[in-house]
């Protein structure tokens, strides 16, 4: 079993496709904080630029290959999403005022290093 470290980017909007600062901040305070209980995720993290919607979710995961570990990272960001009122494409539609994340998201996959420094 290896450890790699996963970027998922995605654009989020407020179900009218603008962006709420506001609604999105504090989503994805609790977004940060769903992440955090989910099994599998190790050392998450949340990067976001408010004003454009652009967020990243990054966490490592043990997999036996990069494939494997880029689908349990999908799954536990979509997890997360899901559990704090957020919404996915193709599952449902973002009710205006809620938060919805853009079709897919742009990923990248490496080893992880987590040596002393």
């Amino acid at each position: 079993m290896k450890r790699y470290w996963i970027e998922l980017r995605s654009r989020v909007h407020t179900g009218t496709g603008a962006v709420d600062v506001e609604v999105l901040e504090t989503h994805l305070e609790e977004l940060m904080d769903v992440l955090m209980d989910e099994p599998g995720a190790i050392d998450p993290d949340l990067t976001a630029t408010l004003t454009t919607g652009q967020v990243v979710i990054s966490m490592a995961i043990d997999a036996e290959s990069d494939g494997e570990a880029l689908e349990r990272a999908l799954v536990i960001a979509r997890s997360a999403v899901h559990k704090t009122g957020g919404f996915t494409p193709k599952w449902t539609q973002a009710p205006e005022g809620q938060v919805g994340f853009d079709e897919g998201f742009d990923a990248s996959v490496r080893l992880a290093d987590f040596s002393a420094c």
